[in-house]
């Protein structure tokens, strides 16, 4: 028996091994929406460039402040997007340069007079697949200094554009995951109501 036969019986069975093997289809549907949500809610994730050092480190103490800050990534960085501010304990800004991005780092360099103390640098670029990232980078200056940055009251705003882009990812992938889930549920119902019509012309 063919496979077109096979649906064709499905369509004009009379007994109820129908409604049985129109569960069974419906279920099987089921399945592959749920495996379609869950791609597109994990494969997006994966896909994403990530930071993999930094100069200085993260939580790193320093006898003197550096020249720059130089951050490598996983993958080649474009321009559009890309940004490093630094800010002090008191969450004011540092007179940084503009990033120089050299494939997959980038470096700004920081004013000479940088004084001992917190410093935080908070990064964010648009890696090659489009998708922009971010993150922050604590050091200190100085041997009264440890490398832990102590968040201001001002800086709820950073937090919250933080929070916000991280967002963004998992309900794109959520959205195009309920968009596949529709399709194939669009077309198992497509697909037996026109054999159900060959069925009630037969």
């Amino acid at each position: 028996m063919t496979d077109q036969t096979a649906v064709d019986a499905i369509a004009v069975d009379p007994t109820p091994a129908r409604a049985d093997r129109l569960r069974a289809t419906l279920l099987a549907g089921a399945v592959l929406a749920a495996a379609a949500i869950g791609l597109a809610d994990t494969a997006p994730a994966s896909a994403h460039d990530d930071l993999l050092g930094s100069s200085p480190e993260d939580g790193q103490v320093l006898d003197a402040a550096p020249a720059a800050i130089e951050l490598e990534y996983s993958n080649d960085i474009i321009e559009m997007g890309t940004a490093i501010v630094v800010v002090d304990a008191a969450g004011e800004e540092l007179e940084t340069g503009e990033p120089v991005i050299a494939g997959r780092t980038v470096t700004a360099t920081l004013p000479a007079d940088v004084a001992d103390g917190e410093y935080q640098a908070r990064w964010r670029a648009v890696s090659a697949d489009g998708h922009p990232i971010e993150g922050t980078i604590d050091f200190g200056v100085g041997a009264g200094a440890t490398g832990e940055y102590a968040a201001q009251a001002d800086d709820g705003e950073h937090a919250d554009e933080t929070a916000a882009a991280s967002d963004t990812g998992p309900t794109v992938g959520i959205i195009a995951g309920a968009a596949a889930a529709l399709a194939v549920i669009a077309l198992i119902v497509a697909l037996f109501v026109r054999n159900r019509r060959r069925g009630d012309a037969s």
